[in-house]
């Protein structure tokens, strides 16, 4: 696979780009096995090799052996000397390779706690289930390192960073869709979504309907019937639980706007799903024109053309 012309690595490139603006990045994927652990993964290496102190967690658990549901191989999370690591106590790996600093919020897996990796260790992650546990999380690993927080998200669960400065990159690929077109889709659709615009009281219609809670399928049809024109507001974007062409329909509608919106930066693909392999350079490409974002795939080292984004 030839690389890209620029004599910067792809996972260089997106490092910088959304550690150039933010204290703390989050990579959420668009389906399993879409890529976002080797995102996180690669986004490590890069700190790595410059020498910076960071600190990861987890909204959900990585970095296990083989997936609980379906046996496949997962990538593994190994951690760097210098790294500060929040993970629950019952993931505490049995080695000397951490040394620890402090402890934090409850879960399911016990109490918090943050580490400084003090050996290089292999272990899975873990973050609290609340998003105000979470962002306290991820708040006290900023105050504990000084380099980026890194944190392996979920799309679902990214609610914590909303309204802050925090960045956030969707991993999306061959596990989306059969055919780039509809990776590219995929991609978009979720870019859409999260990146949906803040409350501007200075610009809002004459008629504002506010949601508390999701927005779902039996919402969406109510204002398409009786909002047209209006400006809706949610909470943040993962109040959003449509998808696709109700939720194209809704926004071409009504106003559609959050409190606390999400900051997205980049995408990275993953050519290779459970049924085919698509073209890398097509993929990356097609994923940045969809979604008008920089578009990197870290392992085959390209990012989107000057343009395409």
């Amino acid at each position: 696979m030839p690389r890209s012309s620029s004599t910067t690595s792809a996972p260089e490139e997106l490092y910088a780009l959304a550690i150039g603006t933010a204290r703390s990045v989050i990579v959420v994927g668009t389906a399993k096995n879409a890529g976002k652990t080797t995102t996180f993964n690669a986004l490590r290496a890069v700190a790595k090799r410059r020498g910076t102190a960071i600190g990861v967690t987890s909204i959900g658990r990585d970095g296990e052996p083989a997936d609980a549901l379906d046996a496949e191989p997962k990538p593994r999370v190994r951690l760097a000397p210098g790294t500060i690591v929040a993970l629950p106590a019952g993931l505490i790996p049995r080695s000397p390779g951490l040394a620890i600093l402090a402890t934090g919020e409850p879960s399911a897996l016990g109490t918090t706690v943050f580490a400084r990796v003090v050996l290089p260790t292999t272990c899975e992650i873990a973050g609290p289930p609340t998003a105000r546990a979470m962002r306290a999380t991820i708040d006290t690993l900023r105050a504990l390192c000084s380099g980026p927080v890194l944190v392996d998200g979920a799309i679902d669960r990214v609610a914590p960073l909303a309204g802050g400065d925090d960045a956030v990159i969707v991993a999306t690929g061959g596990a989306s869709g059969a055919t780039v077109a509809r990776v590219a889709a995929v991609a978009a659709d979720t870019v859409a979504r999260l990146t949906l615009p803040g409350r501007d009281p200075r610009h809002e219609r004459e008629r504002v309907v506010r949601i508390s809670g999701a927005l779902d399928a039996r919402d969406a049809e109510a204002l398409l019937a009786d909002a047209a024109g209006a400006t809706v507001v949610v909470d943040d974007p993962t109040r959003i639980a449509v998808r696709g062409a109700l939720f194209a329909k809704l926004r071409a509608t009504v106003d559609l706007r959050c409190e606390r919106p999400l900051r997205v930066v980049a995408c990275t693909t993953s050519p290779v799903g459970r049924d085919a392999s698509l073209a890398p350079r097509a993929l990356v490409d097609a994923v940045a024109r969809a979604t008008g974002l920089p578009t990197f795939d870290v392992v085959a080292d390209l990012r989107s053309e000057s343009g395409a984004a």
